[in-house]
Order: C-alpha cells, then sequence, then structure tokens
C-alpha cells in the first residue's frame, strides 16, 4: 500500500510539475515560433515586444492546452518511471544521499565543479 501510495504521489507531482513547465515556457516557445514565421531577422526581444502588442499577455499563451497536456504526461510518466525502477532496485534515499556524497567528494578532490 505505500508503494502505490508513492506512485501516485509520483505520478500527481509529475503532472504539477509538467502544468508549471508547460506554463513557464510556452511565451518563450510561442516566440521562437514567431521567430520561425517572419522572413527578417528580428530577435526575441523584439518578437515578443510585436506578440504582445498585437493580443496581448494572452496571445504568449496560445496554444496552451495541447502544451499543458503533452508536459504533464511526459513529466509525470518520466517521475512514475525513475521511481519504479529506484522501488524495483530497493534503492532508499538513504543510498542516494550516500551517492552523492561520494560523488561531492570525489569531485572535491579532484578539482571538480564543487
Amino acid at each position: 500500500e505505500d508503494i502505490r501510495l508513492s506512485l501516485y504521489v509520483t505520478l500527481v507531482s509529475g503532472t504539477l510539475g509538467g502544468i508549471c513547465a508547460a506554463i513557464v515556457s510556452n511565451p518563450a516557445d510561442r516566440t521562437i515560433s514567431e521567430m520561425k514565421k517572419a522572413s527578417s531577422d528580428v530577435g526575441p526581444i523584439e518578437t515578443g515586444k510585436k506578440i504582445v502588442e498585437e493580443g496581448g499577455i494572452p496571445k504568449l499563451f496560445e496554444g496552451i492546452t495541447l502544451r499543458l497536456f503533452f508536459y504533464s504526461f511526459l513529466v509525470s510518466i518520466q517521475f512514475f518511471l525513475y521511481d519504479s525502477v529506484r522501488l524495483l532496485l530497493e534503492i532508499g534515499t538513504d543510498d542516494l544521499k550516500l551517492y552523492l556524497d561520494v560523488l561531492g567528494g570525489a569531485l572535491t578532490e579532484t578539482g571538480g565543479p564543487l
């Protein structure tokens, strides 16, 4: 029962993460799409201003409905697969902490980014 609850929480977390990702990334994706359609070499700032001038802020969020479903599905599946494999291999949070401690120590000794 605890495993089921854990996987449900994973799916819900992935869905919420996907929704947040879609909301945050949609204006940039919309701007890039407009830049590709334009025949001139207009930059992202100018393109974003043009989109807002033409249709306001809501114009930046055109196409978000499909993106919400797509991102939610992808992120929740990724979270679910990660958690399923972690549970299947019986890797606990203590094991992950130990791995990160060892990795951090190795990077520090070799002059890595930490």
